[in-house]
């Protein structure tokens, strides 16, 4: 008992010698008022840092009145604990407030968003760009197959598993925490959609991913999800094996090669191009995803529509002309692809 009470009475002795007279009254209402106005700064409070500079710098801002009344509290209530990053401190808030929130890491909460459809490269130049975490860090974890194990991630890089998904977090988060997140959203997706399976083909966690993450790429209009996951179903599963001869998975490839590439694809880059994630020259499903796939391609490959179909083509318009026999497909081509791009310009 007689600690508490020492320190409430040196807390009253200091700041009633600080204030110049005047009574508890007068820190009391110190510490409970505002300075006012709408001054709002964001401070980064770097590991190590101590109270009173932080004091002083939110005085500088307009944020603070008379810093020194606010440490010299602290320092008798032992509450000068810092901790370390970015914090939105505002005059509208209370010194005994301000206080609180750095003692206690109340700190700044961002968001970010991951759309449908990113490859692991587009994914990071997202988040470097927002300062979430440094390229060379992004690619750490993204490949260490350690860190991938550990949170049930069957590889072969991140890639396909960081969910599209609106994520917030506290600025100076860990990359780690991110992945993590960005697993654990992964996970409940496909848990959700693998709870009901018509699939006509058992597929594991890696292979169903991947192919979902191939619907994604593929997919111009949502409603057809279902149906391009009926193509390549009927491709995997025909009696004579087909390739799945899908464009996405080829751009992948050459992004392996060269993570700058702009997805302009040659008919070279579909013949040549050494790589088992060159669909027009391996059969089967790539080695692992080649985008993030989102909730809808999920549930379409997981229960797709039921069809006779083998190809499909674009129609320019986000949309496709599908079709079970390659003689529909070669008069399909020639409609969208050929004599489309040969019509006189209105």
């Amino acid at each position: 008992m007689r600690r508490p009470l020492w320190r409430a009475l040196a807390v009253l002795l200091v700041l009633v010698a600080l204030s110049g007279g005047g009574g508890w009254w007068r820190v009391s209402r110190y510490l409970d008022t505002p300075r006012g106005g709408v001054a709002t700064t964001t401070l980064i409070v770097p590991s190590g840092a101590t109270l009173r500079p932080i004091l002083d710098e939110l005085g500088e801002r307009g944020v603070l009145d008379r810093p020194r009344w606010l440490y010299w509290y602290a320092r008798v209530s032992e509450a000068t604990e810092v901790r370390a990053g970015e914090y939105e401190l505002a005059a509208s808030e209370t010194p005994r407030q301000l206080l609180a929130k750095l003692r206690e890491g109340r700190l700044k909460m961002e968001s970010f968003t991951v759309p449908e459809g990113l490859d692991r490269w587009q994914i990071r130049a997202l988040l470097v760009e927002q300062r979430w975490v440094t390229a060379a860090r992004f690619d750490e974890l993204c490949d260490d197959p350690a860190f991938l194990a550990a949170h049930q991630i069957p590889g072969p890089s991140c890639d396909g598993y960081l969910f599209p998904e609106t994520y917030t977090f506290a600025r100076g988060v860990a990359p780690e925490k991110l992945f993590a997140a960005m697993f654990a959203a992964f996970d409940q997706a496909y848990r959700a959609a693998t709870r009901e399976v018509t699939a006509p083909l058992q597929l594991d966690r890696r292979q169903f991913t991947t192919l979902a993450s191939i619907v994604e790429k593929e997919t111009g209009a949502a409603e057809e999800r279902p149906r391009i996951a009926c193509v390549f179903y009927n491709r995997l599963t025909a009696k004579t094996r087909w390739r799945l001869d899908t464009d996405p998975t080829v751009i992948y490839a050459a992004k392996l090669l060269d993570p700058s590439f702009d997805g302009n694809l040659t008919r070279a880059h579909l013949r040549q191009l050494d790589s088992p994630y060159n669909t027009y020259r391996v059969l089967g499903l790539p080695p692992g995803p080649i985008a993030s796939a989102g909730a809808a391609a999920f549930a379409a490959v997981a229960r797709p529509a039921a069809c006779a179909d083998f190809f499909f083509v674009s129609m320019n318009n986000g949309r496709h002309a599908f079709c079970p026999t390659l003689e529909c497909h070669n008069r399909e081509v020639q409609r969208w692809q050929v004599n489309y791009f040969q019509r006189p310009t209105p």
